[in-house]
């Protein structure tokens, strides 16, 4: 009787150990879980920068997209991030001004402007082609949330070309939904990121041409919740190793 007595509490005994080591284990894989807030220009590079990490590392990352301007938003009024990687340096540096950075922003790469289309134009002359009269819709995103879409208009403005195109835009509310547009065909042409057409899942679909001095800086923020993660800091030092910055060039970045 004693004898099954004490085996009864040995077995509860070893049942509770099991449940707090395997509470300690779920603790420790949400303790370590990344969250990332990008940029939707960034997309496709941030999916080969986590499979390249994550294959040396034991470590879950999360992302959310969008374009960047919401993504301050969100990130301001509480949103749980670790590490903000947007498509320009204005958002991180407007997020470092109101403390939420563990740190000062950094520079990972410079990407560039690009028209894509899915149609037979000939883009050899660059903006050229969007006056001719068969283009009826251009994409670019919008430029109060989307920093690319501030790029495009500027660029525009800049060729003498923004005012007589104005009525052709049509705004999509980041890099994301424009490339939707245009692979749609819901437009005949669009103002993209290169980075979105070097992704393998759409290099060779359509036609582009980089436009020339059409370069954006972009930044990414360490905000003060990553600041406190191991497991974020690694995954920030790696964005910007050598490793990973091959990895932008293999996507159109450059460097400088």
């Amino acid at each position: 009787m004693r004898f099954l007595l004490k085996m009864k509490v040995w077995s509860l005994l070893l049942f509770i150990l099991i449940l707090v080591l395997f509470n300690s284990c779920t603790a420790v894989s949400k303790k370590g879980t990344i969250r990332i807030a990008a940029a939707a220009s960034t997309q496709y590079v941030l999916e080969a920068l986590i499979d390249a990490y994550t294959s040396e590392k034991e470590v879950e990352i999360e992302s959310v997209i969008s374009s960047s301007g919401k993504l301050t938003a969100q990130i301001e009024h509480g949103a749980p991030i670790d590490i903000f990687i947007s498509a320009d340096t204005v958002y991180p540096n407007y997020l470092f001004e109101k403390r939420m950075g563990a740190e000062r922003p950094i520079i990972y790469a410079y990407g560039q402007l690009v028209l894509w289309t899915f149609g037979a134009y000939d883009l050899s002359h660059g903006l050229a082609i969007l006056s001719n009269p068969v283009i009826q819709k251009i994409a670019i995103a919008d430029p109060k949330t989307a920093p690319y879409g501030r790029l495009s208009q500027a660029y525009l403005s800049e060729n003498n070309l923004y005012e007589s195109l104005e009525n052709k835009l049509i705004l999509g509310e980041s890099i994301g939904q424009v490339n939707q547009y245009i692979n749609t065909q819901a437009v005949e042409i669009g103002l993209t990121a290169k980075s979105v057409v070097m992704a393998p899942k759409l290099k060779g679909k359509g036609q582009f041409v980089a436009l020339e001095n059409a370069f954006l800086a972009q930044s990414m923020l360490l905000l003060k919740r990553g600041g406190s993660s191991t497991a974020a800091v690694g995954f920030y030092v790696f964005l910007q190793s050598t490793e990973a910055q091959k990895i932008f060039e293999e996507y159109g970045y450059v460097s400088h």
